[in-house]
């Protein structure tokens, strides 16, 4: 009987911690992105793009403000969905993909792919269909954006996007 007490004992405290789940790669990449907080700068062509990440909503959405021109903006807003990382991106177009976190790679970048939105119906309209971002040791974050036509069928090893270089200006 005393034996049976300590193991119930020992089970007892040491629920807790089985209940306590391991940080799922999702989270961990949106703790991540978390830490890009403030304002990047690009430029490229002579063209320069701005973009600042904030937190919102108690740090449960991450914004990132994307200024082209003083009349052309764009928004994306990271949020957890349960174990799922969701980036919803508010295009310029009018559109609005969202995109699912699918993995971070070995050179640690965090990889989304198109998995559904809104006003997608314009068969002559593109959307972003995936995108990956990465904060590189030397302080630089690269985005790799990749746009396809509304309707088109995606080909990872065709579709290889865009990709832009940005420098922190501020915190």
């Amino acid at each position: 009987m005393r034996c049976n007490t300590r193991l119930a004992v020992c089970l007892f405290f040491s629920i807790p911690a089985l209940c306590q789940a391991a940080e799922s790669p999702a989270q961990a990449a949106f703790e991540q992105l978390k830490t890009l907080v403030g304002q990047w700068r690009a430029t490229e062509s002579g063209r320069e793009t701005l973009v600042e990440i904030t937190q919102i909503a108690g740090g449960s959405s991450l914004v990132e403000t994307w200024t082209m021109s003083p009349t052309r903006q764009s928004m994306t807003v990271y949020t957890m969905d349960g174990t799922r990382l969701l980036a919803t991106h508010y295009c310029p177009q009018g559109n609005a993909p969202r995109l699912v976190f699918t993995e971070t790679d070995g050179a640690g970048a965090h990889h989304f792919l198109f998995l559904d939105g809104a006003n997608l119906q314009d068969p002559a309209g593109s959307h972003e269909h995936a995108f990956w971002i990465r904060h590189a040791p030397d302080g630089k974050l690269t985005r790799n954006e990749t746009y396809i036509a509304n309707g088109a069928e995606y080909d990872r090893d065709h579709d290889t996007g865009s990709t832009q270089v940005f420098m922190r200006i501020s915190p």
